[in-house]
């Protein structure tokens, strides 16, 4: 049975992880998850010890629990792609101390296609043929075995790698109808927005500041409560039927949307997944600012009937933040594809 699988269902997700164990026993069952899924893993695989990862830095439980008839399971390690942080670091480590592991997840990778080295080195560094992630970011030739020369980030060249190591039970992610609604600022919004930033950058560069990350978020935080957009959301609220969830980035954000649509559902996308196939209607009201990975959370339990609502407005913060958006879920999308062909050969 191949170690690796990816599924949007977190009930097909489970299923594979009770398979993999009735086929290969184990005395224990370690399962590495993020925390705000625990509650709902625990229920599907009762037998497992659980651990999330953000606890990994301040405990060494997922060390002491290592021994040669443990199976290490990896839920969703596609989101901790940054090596350099102490997290990725001692999950490295630890996947060293287990001889049996597996990952689940609902996609190959978050970010971009240099990432997808990051989960699949802690199963085995073998299955892209690099050693270290240095070597595999650089997108250096290849020779293949027919002579042919390529990139290392090839999809068509990771997924002939990939393969033999996987299943995935979907060939399109993005299968549901998405709309981009477009709410574009008032003059006036416009003129305030032009002289925050000026503001803000203004200030960063007296201060010393090299990072532009503070700036935005301040620009995005600020975008995102003009009346101009809550417009477009009344409008849209208006011709749809059913059930609908707004999401937001922040908790004050989602208390100020209940004030003005008394009625609505509204949630943060830090909030525990996992009910999303109740609505008839997703909305994203806002665009990540920072953690794409958690809007395809929401993707990977809606129905297939499901309307997806992208908000954004024409300021420069929220055309850069949907350019990246856009650009990391097709990455992603045509990745899965080419992943799910080569699979299915």
């Amino acid at each position: 049975m191949k170690p690796i699988f990816y599924s949007r269902s977190a009930e097909a997700r489970a299923s594979f992880v009770r398979d993999f164990v009735s086929q290969h026993p184990c005395r224990k069952l370690i399962y590495l998850a993020p925390r705000k899924f625990l509650g709902d893993v625990q229920r599907r695989i009762p037998s497992a010890i659980f651990l999330a990862y953000e606890d990994l830095t301040n405990s060494n439980d997922i060390f002491n629990l290592a021994d040669d008839e443990s199976l290490l399971v990896f839920d969703r390690p596609s989101r901790y792609k940054n090596i350099t942080t102490d997290t990725w670091i001692r999950l490295s480590r630890a996947a060293e101390r287990y001889q049996q592991k597996i990952l689940v997840d609902i996609v190959p990778f978050t970010g971009e296609i240099k990432y997808l080295y990051c989960p699949l080195a802690l199963i085995s560094r073998t299955i892209l043929g690099y050693q270290h992630w240095y070597s595999y970011r650089e997108n250096n030739l290849e020779q293949l075995a027919d002579g042919s020369i390529v990139r290392a980030h090839d999809y068509q060249v990771l997924a002939r790698k990939l393969a033999p190591y996987c299943s995935i039970d979907y060939a399109d992610f993005l299968g549901n109808a998405i709309q981009v609604v477009d709410c574009p600022l008032t003059a006036q919004e416009m003129s305030d927005y032009q002289e925050l930033r000026d503001r803000l950058i203004e200030a960063a560069e007296k201060a010393g500041k090299t990072s532009i990350s503070p700036i935005f978020t301040q620009l995005a935080d600020w975008t995102n409560i003009r009346q101009s957009r809550y417009t477009k959301l009344r409008d849209i609220l208006l011709q749809r039927n059913g059930q609908t969830m707004i999401y937001t980035n922040l908790q004050p954000h989602n208390r100020r949307l209940k004030k003005i649509f008394t009625t609505s559902l509204v949630r943060s996308f830090y909030d525990a997944n996992g009910e999303e196939d109740q609505y008839d209607t997703i909305i994203l009201f806002e665009l990540p600012i920072v953690n794409g990975h958690l809007f395809l959370d929401i993707l990977a339990n809606v129905r297939p009937d499901c309307r997806i609502f992208f908000f954004k407005s024409n300021s420069g913060i929220d055309e850069e933040l949907y350019k990246r958006m856009v650009t990391e879920y097709q990455s992603i999308n045509d990745f899965a594809q080419r992943l799910y062909e080569e699979v299915s050969a």
